[in-house]
């Protein structure tokens, strides 16, 4: 736990990853900084730091600094390979920054637990990949009857529910789609050139979101809970 107050808070080194280069290590000049920030340190409903706090915390500093450092580090060589884009080992280091930030079993104390803990999919949606349609399937599955059919509304639509984040496997299936896909096309940005993420969404956006979940309210099934 931080002993340190907001006035004392050691100021994020955004100009540079929050990993140690190229690994997914913590860099520790950002480490140091997380200790002294109270949403980070803190434990959810700890002196009034909330879960959405945090998630909000990782999307405004550690996200675009890691986006930003990226595309300093690619190229693009006269074929049109990208070379020095999205690596593995960057997102796998923001597993571990998602799980320090939430008070989760760290990778290095239990890697089994870790494994199965389900971050992944807090991850994904607080990311710049948040509204990738290749992620869909690993966010939700066709609701099913007895017989293992896919069930429909009265328009003939497939039923969908989310899919437990947790279930044997799924972190693996998340990192090799991320692997796949996340250099695939340029992260969406801002006019004046900052990486768009959900906090920065509109009301109205939200809004629009919010009808569309209240009218699937009595179709969609969920076993977890939405973010």
């Amino acid at each position: 736990m931080s002993m340190y107050s907001r006035f004392y808070q050691i100021p994020y080194p955004s100009h540079k990853s929050p990993m140690d280069g190229d690994t997914a290590h913590r860099d520790l000049d950002w480490a140091c900084a997380a200790q002294t920030d109270r949403v980070f340190s803190f434990d959810v409903d700890e002196r009034g730091v909330t879960r959405d706090q945090k998630l909000h915390l990782l999307q405004a500093e550690f996200w675009p600094a890691l986006a930003r450092w990226v595309e300093a580090r690619q190229e693009v060589l006269p074929g049109g390979t990208l070379v020095g884009g999205w690596w593995r080992a960057d997102m796998m280091g923001m597993l571990d920054w998602y799980r320090d930030c939430l008070r989760m079993t760290p990778r290095w104390d239990d890697a089994v637990v870790a494994h199965a803990d389900g971050v992944w999919r807090d991850a994904l949606l607080t990311s710049p990949w948040f509204h990738w349609a290749e992620f869909f399937p690993l966010l939700k599955e066709p609701v099913l009857d007895e017989r293992g059919r896919p069930v429909t509304d009265a328009r003939g639509r497939v039923l969908y529910q989310d899919r437990d984040p947790r279930q044997d496997g799924m972190e693996d299936a998340f990192m090799d789609l991320w692997e796949a896909v996340a250099n695939a096309r340029p992260l969406k940005k801002t006019p004046n050139g900052q990486f768009i993420l959900p906090h920065m969404l509109p009301p109205c956006y939200e809004m629009r979101q919010a009808q569309r979940r209240i009218k699937a309210a009595a179709t969609e099934i969920g076993p977890c809970v939405s973010f």
